[in-house]
């Protein structure tokens, strides 16, 4: 099966289960990759006319075009249809294996300080989807859970938020998804300074129900919400890196990083690690003194006692006279 089956002819088909299966938001993920990059690079190939010094080749002149987040996630995707097809019983040798991938560079996190944070919060007051925004600070959501959120999700006495589902939006469709993983269905609790100002917002707007963001969807909510912050000049870093600052000053706040992991919706507790495991500059100099104190002494006499002669404490500078 697939012998003389064409790359285009095997991704309908594998196209086609993948709908199936898996979340509209990421099958267009794949097509769009597939589309521009896999199919008129290897469309009109068969899997037997395809080698491996080809792909790597392939990936090669992708990375610099595309970067290595861009060139992995093509190959990524020639590599499932062909073992999809192998799977599905092509007799084949696979020409996706041992590809060698450009390391990606972890790209620093844009986020927040706890001051210019507090602006932007600041800056929102009375804005539509102030409420949104303050959810996003305060909780630290993915914003397709966030654009779920109704207002019966938050329980007034206790401020306890449940995150059950997701809003996603793709060219054409918006659609309500599960959460991403098994962990991410969770219950979180908003600060005081949340609860207090959300509920004033629900009983000025007449104790609605339903969705927080009405039927608005979620492109334009994100879209209305940085328009707000770019036009008054208010710090903005994003939906996406407003969880990012929300985890990083969690941790800074002194939040056990598993506890911020958990409720993240984290799955594995290495990605909290991987992204916000950066202590600072102080923390590092604190255990330098410490291990210094323990090991080798306070300072460099301390260390070198009794084999190099003490040396004279440095001294300042002279001042120069000044020129007349």
């Amino acid at each position: 099966m697939y012998e003389l089956s064409t790359i285009t002819e095997i991704c309908n088909d594998y196209l086609t289960e993948k709908r199936e299966r898996r979340k509209p938001d990421t099958v267009y993920g794949y097509e769009s990759s597939i589309n521009r990059h896999v199919l008129p690079r290897w469309g009109a190939l068969r899997v037997s006319e395809i080698t491996r010094k080809d792909v790597q080749a392939w990936v090669d002149e992708l990375t610099p075009l595309r970067g290595p987040s861009g060139a992995e996630k093509a190959y990524k995707c020639l590599r499932q249809i062909i073992r999809w097809a192998i799977d599905e019983g092509l007799e084949a040798i696979d020409p996706t294996r041992r590809i060698e991938i450009t390391q990606k560079p972890q790209e620093p996190l844009n986020t927040l300080t706890q001051r210019r944070l507090k602006k932007l919060i600041r800056g929102f007051v009375g804005h539509l989807f102030e409420p949104t925004l303050i959810l996003q600070s305060a909780l630290g959501l993915r914003p397709s859970e966030n654009y779920y959120l109704s207002w019966e999700s938050i329980d007034w006495r206790t401020g306890a938020v449940e995150i059950k589902g997701a809003l996603l939006q793709i060219p054409g469709l918006v659609y309500e998804s599960t959460t991403k993983t098994r962990k991410s269905t969770r219950t979180l609790y908003l600060p005081q300074w949340a609860i207090d100002r959300l509920h004033t917002i629900w009983v000025e707007r007449g104790r609605p129900k339903g969705r927080i963001i009405g039927n608005a969807k979620p492109m334009r909510v994100a879209w209305a919400i940085k328009l707000h912050a770019i036009k008054n000049r208010l710090p903005w870093v994003g939906m996406r890196n407003l969880r990012h600052t929300w985890a990083t000053l969690a941790i800074k706040a002194g939040a056990a990083i598993e506890h911020v992991a958990e409720m993240m919706g984290h799955s594995n507790i290495q990605t909290c690690y991987r992204y916000y495991m950066e202590i600072t500059a102080a923390t590092k100099r604190r255990v330098q003194r410490r291990l210094a104190r323990l090991v080798l002494g306070k300072s460099c006499d301390d260390m070198y006692k009794g084999i190099i002669p003490p040396q004279p404490a440095p001294q300042p500078a002279r001042e120069l006279p000044m020129a007349a």
